[in-house]
């Protein structure tokens, strides 16, 4: 028997093809649009339904109506109390607060993350590994890239990183998904005005109709919608406590073989370089008085 757990607040009413299958997420289109089908256990999100009693391997289409879903033609009702809202919030806004506990995300990211992730962005140790020579280029190649996102040259930057790196999010694609989150939140800490600078990333990445699962991932993320783990850290940051902040850094290290990671990296550095004024853009009523320990990460 099928039972609705969650539907994303941007899934939007239509008829939706198979697109592509995974263990736990099957992910569907109707050539623009995209909406996932997940299993209990999978992150809710803004443009997913996630759903007990489907067979992965066997659904072919959704079919999203006001109030219903159908899967291959049953039928399964839902009310707004089954809607995730997927918008970042911050309720306090104290950035003392958020400092302290941003602090403390970044040492969970270098204590907790994945070797293979994007961490040798934020610890010397991972940055100075010896690695193969492909890998070595393209560590080198991501550095770079962020580098250039942070500080200097945005566009070049982003249109570089865009689709660098292994896995079904490649490690540069979920890099700029922390970027944009991070300009998202700087915004609605009252530290400047991002939106046109994420209207010209998405631009940057030049991404056309065709790549309908890359467009949908970091539009949401420049709209600043987002997955439970990666909106309830941001809660966290704002309101504390420790170990809350721990809890779900170890939720969104567990999205993924490294998405989640990568992700927390680009929005780690994106938020602490925002907040001490060094971001590329940054006006200078962004600037807070604080610094971060060279030996806590690169480029501090």
């Amino acid at each position: 028997m099928l039972e609705l757990l969650s539907i994303g607040d941007l899934v939007e009413p239509g008829t939706y093809d198979f697109l592509n299958g995974f263990r736990h997420v099957i992910n569907f289109t109707d050539g623009r649009r995209i909406v996932s089908l997940a299993l209990p256990g999978v992150d809710p999100g803004p443009l997913t339904i996630v759903m007990r009693g489907f067979d992965p391997n066997a659904v072919k289409c959704v079919r999203v109506e006001p109030n219903a879903v159908f899967v291959d033609g049953v039928r399964v009702g839902f009310d707004d109390d089954d809607i995730y809202i997927s918008s970042i919030l911050l309720l306090r806004r104290d950035l003392r607060e958020f400092r302290r506990n941003l602090a403390l995300f970044g040492s969970f990211l270098v204590e907790l993350a994945p070797a293979e992730s994007l961490i040798f962005l934020l610890d010397r140790t991972e940055a100075s590994a010896p690695r193969p020579g492909f890998q070595k280029n393209l560590t080198e190649h991501i550095r770079n890239c962020a580098r250039d996102i942070l500080y200097w040259n945005r566009q070049r930057g982003v249109s570089r990183l865009r689709g660098a790196g292994v896995g079904f999010t490649p490690a540069g694609d979920d890099f700029i998904a922390g970027f944009l989150m991070g300009l998202v939140t700087l915004e609605r800490m009252g530290l400047g005005d991002w939106s046109d600078e994420r209207d010209r990333v998405m631009e940057w990445t030049g991404l056309s109709g065709w790549d309908v699962l890359e467009v949908a991932f970091l539009s949401c993320a420049a709209g600043g919608f987002t997955f439970e783990s990666m909106k309830e850290l941001i809660v966290a940051l704002d309101l504390g406590p420790a170990d809350y902040v721990r809890s779900w850094t170890e939720s969104l290290l567990a999205i993924g073989a490294t998405s989640g990671a990568d992700i927390g990296v680009g929005f780690y550095m994106t938020v602490r370089e925002g907040m001490a004024g060094r971001l590329k853009g940054s006006p200078q009523t962004a600037r807070v008085s604080w610094t971060v320990n060279e030996g806590e990460g690169l480029w501090s």
